[in-house]
């Protein structure tokens, strides 16, 4: 599938000369293409720059505070999210890099860039040819619903942010529409089964929890914190 040297043709010129590509992978190319040109637009940078909060290690360090939070505040339901949430990540960070090594797609740069555009089975280890699916909008999908099951208003929110994350993807031409929809599939389909796995887990959880609770109520642990404090500072 080659790019046309007339910047100013249709984008559909683009994908109607390659027999071998679908009908809805030629609208694919050509709306994520039609959408990546502004990449380079201020508002296209920041919105990218901003999605890099979806990525799994941030979210990671989010779910992790949540659950510290928690501890800390023997706020159950902030704990279980925080819980819910890592869960679902780590799921969800291990199903996309299995379906990255399984298919191998030119990220939407390289099209725009050099006019080349491939797509296979197999994967790649190379990150331009890793487009599929989007982790960044599989893993801040997985942690909006996941935040959702306990706090349904800030879920809500994170889930429009997730959105947003998807939709920058497609602007930064790091990957095409279906991409951002596979990962989004990828990532609630991720949650549903850490939420009833966790959900099983619950009242062995809940055991551990009680049992934290009870150590931080003790006096000898309160004493031994004390002398921390004096001592070290």
């Amino acid at each position: 599938m080659n790019r046309p040297n007339n910047s100013n043709r249709a984008t559909s010129a683009r994908t109607s000369d390659d027999a071998d590509v679908s009908a809805v992978e030629k609208a694919d190319v050509e709306i994520g293409a039609t959408i990546a040109e502004k990449r380079d637009h201020p508002a296209a940078k920041a919105a990218a720059e901003a999605s890099e909060i979806g990525d799994q290690g941030p979210l990671y360090v989010i779910s992790a505070g949540l659950f510290i939070a928690g501890l800390v505040t023997r706020d159950r339901r902030v704990t279980m999210s925080g819980i819910s949430m890592i869960a679902a990540v780590g799921l969800t960070d291990v199903t996309k890099r299995i379906a990255k090594r399984l298919v191998r797609r030119t990220r939407p740069h390289v099209f725009l860039d050099s006019g080349r555009y491939e797509t296979d089975a197999g994967g790649s280890k190379q990150k331009p040819e890793q487009s599929f699916p989007s982790g960044h909008t599989a893993c801040s999908v997985a942690a909006a619903r996941a935040l959702s099951r306990q706090f349904p208003g800030p879920g809500a929110a994170a889930g429009v942010a997730a959105t947003a994350i998807g939709i920058s993807r497609i602007a930064k031409a790091a990957h095409w529409p279906l991409d951002v929809l596979a990962g989004g599939a990828i990532g609630l389909a991720s949650e549903a089964i850490t939420a009833r796995l966790v959900e099983l887990l619950n009242p062995k959880i809940n055991r551990l929890l009680d049992s934290f609770d009870d150590l931080q109520r003790s006096p000898a642990t309160r004493g031994y914190y004390w002398m921390k404090r004096i001592v070290i500072g």
